[in-house]
């Protein structure tokens, strides 16, 4: 096993090392975000669409390394090259919302379909998934904004699907062979994010790392490693802020597939606070919900009183969302 983490942090260094080039090259062939843009918290233009870079040796391990659960590793490397390739076109040449959409809910339902086909999961469950799953991506998605925020969350997270799955003693090679990798390709990107931004992993890093979660969420569901309750629990900071955020514009009549900045995290930068700030606001609410959550599935809590645990941590993180809108009095959805 020190082997493969051995050759993983190669890839480490190999990783950092590609992004530090695309640096230079976005910088000379001017591949940048527009910060002129509605939901954009930055004034300087920066290199966008890194996850093509951080996320292809996961790519290219995926390829090369033999595993058939719960879907073929090859299998998994192409729906991964997919969101990379129709994230990256989206950095630098928007789609449009209609078209994203379709492309996204194929994707999620060929992944349900491949991971769940031989089991007895309801249809309506399924349905539910697949859903859940382009939610997923897309809430992942919209934050993805302060700098280094949605790579801790990924970080965090997916250390904690790791203790879960050597708990369980039921997949040791995804943690060794692919989870610490992630951590690492991650890990090499903050480097360049954190905790001031010298690029962003745009679209193309977005789509990839939440369907990475997702993927995860998804074995362990299967596997029984872990239940629903406990992937909401995981990622529910910001299964909230993005929620709330939603309803509350269609609510105020908003065209949803326009950009914006509604975000609790974004009108907090916009009050004028750092980055760096805010996105460890979140991790650090992110790694107390994993913790609680980690401790209650080690000590075989019930899912009655997990649910409503939940449903505490819940209110509590709806009632900041509101008590920050509450003090400009909702004046940032009037349009």
């Amino acid at each position: 096993m020190l082997g493969v983490v051995s050759y993983q942090f190669l890839i480490f260094l190999i990783t950092v090392c590609m992004l530090f080039l695309y640096l230079k090259l976005s910088h000379k062939l001017h591949w940048f975000d527009k910060p002129n843009e509605t939901r954009k918290l930055h004034t300087v233009v920066k290199p966008t669409a890194a996850g093509l870079v951080f996320i292809f040796p996961i790519v290219i391990f995926l390829f090369f390394m033999p595993f058939s659960e719960p879907i073929s590793s090859r299998i998994m490397a192409l729906i991964l090259l997919s969101l990379m390739v129709i994230g990256g076109y989206d950095d630098f040449k928007p789609i449009s919302a209609k078209l994203r959409f379709v492309l996204l809910f194929a994707i999620s339902l060929y992944f349900i379909y491949a991971v769940f086909y031989e089991t007895e999961t309801s249809s309506v469950l399924l349905c539910i998934y697949m859903l859940g799953l382009i939610w997923w991506l897309n809430l992942y998605n919209f934050m993805d904004g302060a700098d280094g925020m949605a790579t801790l969350h990924a970080m965090l997270t997916l250390m904690g699907y790791a203790l879960l799955y050597m708990n369980n003693n039921l997949s040791w090679v995804l943690v060794y062979s692919y989870i610490i990798l992630i951590l690492f390709c991650l890990f090499a990107f903050l480097l360049f994010n954190f905790p001031v931004a010298k690029m962003f992993m745009g679209d193309a890093g977005s789509l990839s790392v939440a369907f990475i979660l997702a993927a995860f969420a998804l074995y362990g569901i299967k596997k029984g490693v872990f239940d629903e309750i406990l992937v909401i629990s995981f990622h529910l900071v910001f299964i909230v802020d993005a929620t709330l955020t939603l309803f509350t514009r269609l609510k105020y009549k908003h065209n949803i597939t326009q950009a914006h900045n509604l975000h609790v995290f974004q009108v907090l930068i916009q009050q004028g606070h750092s980055h760096a700030k805010i996105s460890l606001l979140y991790a650090s609410i992110t790694l107390i919900l994993v913790s609680l959550t980690i401790i209650l599935q080690f000590n075989q809590v019930n899912s009655l009183l997990r649910i409503v645990i939940l449903l505490i941590e819940t209110t509590i993180l709806s009632l900041f969302w509101f008590k920050i809108h509450h003090k400009t009095r909702f004046k940032h959805f009037h349009q």
